[in-house]
């Protein structure tokens, strides 16, 4: 299963960030610059990678790296 730093790493990879400078408390919108098309792209990524699908509703209430972590993780779980 997948481990909080592979998920962050994945996030990361495709945000072309180094995992060491991603803060997990950085705002999706203000602080990293993703609108709705670049977090779609983001989301549609890390579904493909840990083989998992996000709800309507849960992805409306993302705000912050750690919501995005936290999601991929609950969704793990299922």
């Amino acid at each position: 299963m997948p481990t909080t730093n592979d998920i962050v790493q994945a996030i990361a990879e495709h945000l072309n960030l180094n995992p060491e400078d991603l803060d997990r408390h950085a705002d999706l919108k203000d602080e990293l610059g993703l609108g709705p098309i670049e977090l779609n792209d983001l989301l549609s990524h890390l579904s493909q990678k840990f083989q998992v699908s996000f709800e309507s509703e849960d992805v409306e209430s993302l705000k912050k790296i750690d919501d995005l972590v936290s999601l991929v993780e609950d969704n793990l779980l299922d």
